[in-house]
């Protein structure tokens, strides 16, 4: 199946970019906090997941399994997204002084905490999860057989939800209490590279290998509203009881995810580059859309409209985040047409040069 073929994936993803942004801005909170709950705690946990089972099955079905070759491949992803997290950190940095960042001491160990786990700003730790989380998965694939990674990954997340949405359990046994405190002086959370990323990546390089499973869209569409419903119950569980420290990791998210993904990849839609690069900016730019819509808000007096109505607002942010996002990748492929040019304008006399001297 080419890339082209997969014009499901670029919807879900793009939805997912979605669901952060009411992940970040509680859109049902002026109507209901019941179902504000639901969307915002609950439904909008499948999000990064997606990213990152989406993510694990792009890259492991270009890996021919020659290691050299798969080498490269990986390199290069992973080029990739240090590049884009440098550029988001710098993009950060105005706000980061809005908000008091650099108020407070900065250490090299808090600064190098921040980048490899925590990211610089509240929504950038997706980045180094994801270059880490790959690492650790790829380095897995490389030496285990598929079933083994599979099952290591499971132990990684099984520790993580044991200090996320699982947190009162191990707060109740004192040895692991100790434990977990040590390693929240590491990292803030333990949906991170080391924990989260990993299973959610291993499942996307699995399917990746595999052949396409013969349900039928319905049957996919069925299991995911199903799991999807038991991690409902389960999150409203957790919460009501004062377990999770943090709520981005659930144990039914797993197969809700999964067969939300091989439903996505039966979706007769077309592929989109277009929802392929706004979904990353739109991911980027979001905070930045939410302090932006505040502020011409309040500078417009329509706080009551656009702050207030926590619907309208989450709509603006969308809406805000959707068209810079457009501008960004417009900006960037003027750039890359603009840029062909001038490097063969260069290399073509130096080309001639060269062969004129052999």
């Amino acid at each position: 199946m080419s890339r082209t073929e997969y014009g499901g994936l670029d919807w879900l993803k793009f939805a997912a970019a979605l669901l952060v942004v009411a992940n970040h801005t509680s859109p049902l909170l002026s109507y209901s906090a019941a179902a504000d709950f639901l969307v915002s705690n609950l439904l909008t946990r499948i999000a990064v997941p997606v990213f990152f089972m989406t993510a694990g099955f792009l890259l492991f079905r270009k890996l021919p399994g020659n290691p050299l070759t798969d080498r490269k491949t990986v390199q290069g992803y992973l080029l990739k997204i240090v590049k884009l997290y440098a550029i988001a950190i710098v993009l950060y940095i105005p706000l980061n002084l809005y908000t008091g960042y650099f108020s407070e001491p900065l250490t090299a160990y808090s600064v190098i905490k921040d980048i490899v786990f925590d990211g610089t700003f509240y929504h950038l730790w997706y980045l180094p999860a994801l270059i880490i989380g790959l690492l650790i998965t790829y380095s897995m694939v490389r030496f285990l057989p598929m079933n083994a990674v599979l099952a290591s990954a499971g132990v990684l997340y099984t520790i993580g939800l044991l200090g996320d949405s699982y947190y009162g359990i191990a707060q109740n046994n004192a040895g692991l209490a100790s434990i977990y405190e040590a390693m929240f002086t590491v990292f803030d959370y333990t949906r991170n590279g080391l924990f989260y990323a990993p299973l959610y990546l291993a499942m996307g390089a699995w399917a990746a290998k595999q052949p396409p499973p013969a349900r039928k869209p319905i049957a996919n569409a069925a299991l995911f509203a199903v799991f999807l419903g038991l991690m409902f119950a389960e999150g409203m569980l957790l919460h009501s009881s004062g377990i999770p420290r943090h709520d981005s990791m659930y144990v039914f998210a797993v197969p809700a995810v999964y067969f939300l993904f091989q439903w996505s990849m039966q979706w007769k839609v077309p592929a989109s580059k277009r929802f392929r690069e706004w979904r990353t900016w739109v991911y980027i730019l979001h905070p930045l859309a939410i302090v932006l819509v505040r502020g011409a808000a309040e500078a417009a007096h329509l706080e009551r409209l656009f702050i207030s109505n926590s619907l309208l607002h989450f709509a603006a942010v969308c809406l805000l985040s959707i068209g810079l996002s457009a501008l960004i990748a417009w900006l960037l492929e003027t750039i890359r047409k603009l840029r062909n040019p001038i490097r063969m304008w260069i290399t073509t006399p130096v080309n001639k040069w060269i062969t004129l001297r052999k």
